[in-house]
């Protein structure tokens, strides 16, 4: 680990993987693709298939290919996406249900209370009961890459096309522009949505049409979080850098120094950001 990187964590209240694996807890054998964290658990999904469950080092292994999308769920239980198409559900450790729907690799997942939704690269997002079964959203043209619940439970979906996709429950989308490729997508407690553009570019898309939009990077966002209170928006890109935005300023405010690989993933759990890349 280089000696800036250290600052970092004494600057920032971060949880760096690399230094759990460090302490002799296995690490992933390639980068990490997703991160969830909560109350001081953190879960990862990596390109080599794996799950890992921290501080524990908890080592899941479900999915035949990466693991891209991880998702705490309200009962306790860890959720995975991976590039093989299904969701798996775990429990303490076991698989306890697998989801299965999907013809192309799962992007991403989102819950909410006891819902679950999935969005991925076959154009399609699914919204998932308890009984497995799901509703399926249709709309994207090409891969979806990102899905999130909004306060009242109504599911945001972000795809390559461009568009931001607010779903009835009849299945009908309301449709935003966003202008680029967007890869990732949160809604604050307010109900504004902010996404991630593949042009570097956060946009923010308030229920009365209005946009707001701060330039982050030059290289595509690839993950976005959101504080307890919405506040705060962590964002990682694939050049590697790490800043939390003031929402509603719309201005950076803290520069996380960044990695000389792609960061995939980015979560807070309380005052503590987590990421996870290359």
């Amino acid at each position: 680990m280089r000696i800036q990187n250290s600052l970092w964590l004494r600057l920032v209240p971060t949880l760096c993987l690399a230094l759990l694996a460090g302490a002799g807890v296995p690490g992933h054998g390639g980068p990490i693709r997703a991160v969830a964290a909560r109350d001081g658990r953190v879960v990862s999904g990596g390109f080599d298939g794996a799950t890992i469950v921290w501080p524990e080092g908890l080592v899941l292994r479900g999915h035949d290919g990466a693991v891209n999308a991880v998702a705490l769920l309200a009962d306790g239980r860890v959720a995975t996406g991976g590039a093989d198409g299904q969701v798996v559900l775990w429990r303490d450790g076991e698989r306890s249900g697998v989801l299965a729907g999907h013809s192309g690799p799962v992007a991403a997942l989102a819950s909410s209370g006891d819902r679950l939704a999935s969005a991925a690269w076959d154009g399609t997002a699914r919204v998932w009961s308890g009984d497995g079964a799901s509703r399926v959203l249709e709309g994207h043209v090409g891969p979806v890459n990102g899905v999130a619940f909004s306060p009242d439970g109504t599911v945001v979906t972000a795809g390559y096309d461009g568009t931001l996709r607010v779903w009835a429950e009849d299945g009908s989308a309301s449709v935003v522009q966003a202008g680029s490729p967007q890869n990732a997508v949160v809604v604050a407690p307010d109900g504004e949505m902010v996404a991630g553009g593949a042009d570097g570019v956060l946009r923010l898309f308030r229920g009365d049409g209005s946009m707001r939009a701060l330039a982050v990077d030059g290289a595509p966002l690839t993950g976005l979080a959101l504080s307890a209170d919405g506040g705060r928006v962590a964002v990682v890109s694939l050049g590697g850098g790490a800043v939390v935005v003031d929402r509603a300023g719309l201005r950076v405010t803290t520069v996380l120094l960044g990695s000389e690989a792609p960061l995939w993933a980015v979560a807070f759990d309380g005052a503590a950001v987590v990421t996870g890349g290359g």
